[in-house]
């Protein structure tokens, strides 16, 4: 398994109120999963980060795509990469 950070922003849209409820039903499964180590907004709610645990660049991606806000286009600028933890511990 690998760490891979996902960097996101918000567009201008109903459907992020509208789709909440699911999207952190969805990253809760995917704590409860296994897949999910931790996720939230930036402090100004222009955006947010996910890291994930994944076997592959291409699992990780899966998981962002089936998100809720990824399917409604709530989000932009999704930035998704393999991440190395080197200092401290989770």
């Amino acid at each position: 398994m690998a760490l891979f950070l996902l960097t996101y922003g918000y567009h201008e849209t109903d459907q992020r109120a509208a789709r909440r409820e699911e999207h952190l039903a969805y990253l809760n499964k995917l704590k409860d999963d296994g897949a999910l180590v931790f996720a939230g907004p930036y402090e100004d709610l222009t955006g947010g980060a996910i890291v994930l645990n994944a076997e592959s660049q291409d699992a990780a991606a899966a998981l962002v795509a089936d998100d809720p806000y990824t399917r409604a286009e709530v989000t932009k600028d999704r930035y998704l990469r393999q991440w190395r933890l080197t200092v401290g511990s989770l």
